[in-house]
């Protein structure tokens, strides 16, 4: 279905935040959004080579996802990793619980490309490689957003992410949460 050896990702994305994070993206995290990447929540990252990616797999998200009901949540807070600034979701059990979903339906694609690796549900808004500079970051965006904050969003569907051979990433599909 796809072309290339392309990476992918599902995510849940925060179309609500953009508008209140977009300028600290592109100041703090430019490659990302210019990539095409939007404000987002990971779910799973690997996932599926472009190339695997195929009909039967769709149907396979669709049935895992489609069952889960919307959910609100705000993204409430500040906080950091050693090489990223990032934004904390309210409440965080859902997140977690459509990463669960992936875990026990892909075990062969492990979060990160580690079976230890404990999710934190996080919107990333800026990486750098030194931790000082994430420090500085931190404080900067805590001035910048924190009279914004919280950021009210609505998860409504898992977006299917794929990487193209160009290194830019777009939305194959998009699998509607119609849970009642």
């Amino acid at each position: 279905m796809t072309d290339g050896d392309g990476r992918s990702a599902l995510v849940v994305v925060a179309a609500e935040a953009e508008p209140v994070v977009g300028e600290c993206r592109l100041r703090y995290q430019r490659e990302a959004v210019e990539r095409g990447l939007p404000a987002h929540l990971t779910i799973l990252f690997p996932f599926a080579a472009a190339t695997e990616i195929d009909d039967g797999l769709l149907t396979k998200l669709r049935r895992l996802y489609t069952p889960v009901r919307p959910f609100a949540y705000e993204l409430a807070s500040v906080s950091s990793f050693p090489d990223a600034a990032w934004l904390a979701p309210v409440p965080v059990e859902p997140f977690h619980s459509l990463v669960g979903v992936a875990r026990q339906a892909f075990p062969a694609l492990p979060p990160y490309g580690d079976p230890e690796h404990v999710v934190v549900p996080h919107c990333t808004i800026g990486t750098d490689d030194h931790p000082e500079a994430v420090e500085s970051m931190v404080r900067e965006l805590r001035e910048d957003l924190g009279p914004q904050l919280p950021i009210r969003c609505h998860a409504t569907e898992l977006v299917l992410l794929v990487e193209g051979t160009d290194g830019r990433w777009a939305q194959q599909d998009a699998i509607s949460f119609e849970g009642a």
